[in-house]
């Protein structure tokens, strides 16, 4: 069996790939575009099928396609054939698989479609390796948890991850910089289980055409430079709600214990979230929210009641669930469920007014709206991205349609 080499591997990315036989079990790989992240960790990824005859191993991306495209051809496949040639493995195309010689399979799907989760999270893996992980969920990500449980002698399990880093109110870099749980804050209990390294395009510039950092990421507006040449974590560029900063983020303590008015937004999906607000005047607090990945709407209402969500409102009654309107008959399996107004523009205006005049601040616990306020962005034509935005649809349902019902006055 021949073998070639895609190309040599530089002193950093020779470092992260020693992170591979050190004792961790979580590894993030983050930094700048074209830095040799997906590379290394596919290399380590081969390296464990070739190994560990009959092993299996997941590489998962938000959307399936997006994972056959940006990694399965142009980095596995590639790999595969340059290494041990094209004839010592199958691709089965219709199930997103491919078989290697020694029995070993590695598994391409995405997260963000409810069949294909189903489809790859149906099996056991030795290796999870989540791609881009700025656009996956918290939820998402520790449901796939649970498949690392192959076992194959020898073979040491492990989670890798890679990123162009996102807000520092991110579930990754309150894991893997502050070392801090992502729904708690509390320190990790096992902190040196995660291991994460820097890899910029300065690190991989032989491997880089001449002009790509000076001509291209040199150019980038100052947030996007510094996110894709720098690797550093910093808002988003085109945030929509800018002006919202850490002072508005309230410690359990700081909130009011009581409210004028209670309300909640529901959005549905593979990803089914729930934020709940209260009102005290003009000024809107964000007291709770809850979000969970592939679970069926009725059992998502069970968990809000056994959490006591659905308590009396000031008034003595259930206060109002308004709800994505697609969701069709799954609003009538939501307590107090009633039709959201999904007036886009107009709940965001509405919120950033809110924001701008000091009205608006969200308790620490919400740590679904923290990870994606920040992120909460839009592209260069102006339209919403519609990735890592299920906390932020149910917040607008729940600010925004008390307004369209008459109740507040802004």
């Amino acid at each position: 069996m021949g073998t070639t080499t895609l190309f040599k591997p530089t002193k950093i990315q020779r470092q992260a790939l020693s992170l591979l036989k050190g004792g961790t079990k979580h590894i993030l790989l983050f930094g700048g575009s074209r830095s040799g992240k997906t590379t290394v960790l596919v290399m380590a990824l081969i390296y464990r099928a070739l190994r560990f005859a009959g092993s299996r191993h997941l590489i998962c991306r938000l959307r399936a396609k997006d994972a056959r495209s940006s990694v399965l051809r142009e980095t596995l496949l590639p790999w595969l054939t340059n290494t041990i040639g094209n004839q010592n493995y199958t691709y089965l195309v219709h199930e997103n698989m491919i078989t290697l010689f020694n029995g070993s399979e590695i598994w391409i799907g995405g997260l963000g479609d409810r069949e294909q989760a189903d489809k790859i999270l149906g099996h056991e893996y030795n290796t999870i390796y989540f791609n881009e992980i700025s656009q996956l969920s918290y939820a998402a990500v520790t449901t796939a948890y649970s498949r690392l449980a192959m076992r194959v002698p020898g073979c040491r399990n492990l989670f890798l991850y890679d990123c162009n880093p996102g807000s520092p109110l991110h579930w990754a870099y309150k894991i893997f910089i502050r070392k801090k749980t992502f729904l708690t804050g509390e320190p990790l209990e096992k902190p040196e289980l995660y291991a994460s390294m820097i890899l910029n395009p300065e690190d991989n510039k032989e491997h880089l055409p001449e002009d790509y950092i000076s001509d291209i990421l040199d150019a980038l507006p100052e947030k996007q430079r510094a996110r894709f040449r720098d690797g550093a974590w910093v808002k988003a560029e085109g945030v929509i709600y800018e002006k919202f900063d850490e002072t508005m983020i309230l410690k359990p303590g700081e909130l009011p214990e009581t409210f004028d008015r209670l309300s909640a937004g529901q959005d549905f999906g593979l990803n089914i979230t729930n934020v709940k607000i209260g009102r005290l005047g003009e000024i809107i607090y964000v007291i709770a929210d809850y979000g969970a990945y592939n679970m069926t709407t009725q059992s998502f209402n069970d968990e809000l009641t056994a959490r006591g969500w659905f308590g009396l409102g000031p008034d003595g009654l259930g206060f109002p669930v308004y709800c994505d309107p697609a969701g069709g008959e799954r609003i009538q399996e939501i307590t107090g469920g009633i039709k959201a107004n999904n007036s886009v523009e107009s709940g965001i205006d509405y919120i950033n007014a809110k924001i701008e005049r000091g009205q608006f601040f969200v308790s620490a616990k919400c740590t679904g709206v923290l990870s994606e306020i920040w992120d909460y962005c839009r592209d260069e034509a102006g339209e919403i991205v519609k990735v890592n935005d299920h906390f932020m649809d149910a917040l607008r349902y729940a600010v925004f349609s008390d307004v369209q019902q008459g109740v507040v006055v802004l």
